[in-house]
């Protein structure tokens, strides 16, 4: 009898490592996979902000140069500028949220590691 109970305690002991090995590697996983996105979403801000800024330029010389349809020359580039704002202020909300989820997944990774 107590060699089964022996065994049986090393086995259940043995899968509950091993679940929280698997668990603590998908957690990493997902870690890895949030810093990715991260860097791309970054990446996509830089570009953004780098087209907006043409975009400042592009629209003051419109307003410099004096034209008739200096409305219709502006308007096209003032809805872009208000676009390129837009994505920006969502790449943002996003890497607001995936800074959170990070924290969360450091935090899940802190438990699993200081569970024996």
């Amino acid at each position: 009898m107590q060699k089964i109970k022996h065994y049986l305690n090393n086995t259940v002991k043995a899968c509950v490592q091993n679940f929280m090995y698997f668990r603590t590697a998908s957690a990493y996983k997902r870690l890895a996979d949030i810093n990715g996105l991260k860097n791309i979403k970054q990446n996509e801000i830089k570009l953004l902000t780098s087209e907006k800024e043409q975009l400042q330029i592009t629209l003051e010389t419109y307003e410099i140069k004096p034209t008739d349809h200096l409305k219709n020359n502006r308007q096209p580039l003032i809805n872009k500028l208000n676009t390129i704002d837009n994505d920006i202020d969502e790449i943002e909300s996003l890497l607001l949220n995936l800074e959170e989820e990070k924290r969360n997944i450091q935090y899940e990774i802190l438990l699993l590691s200081n569970v024996k």
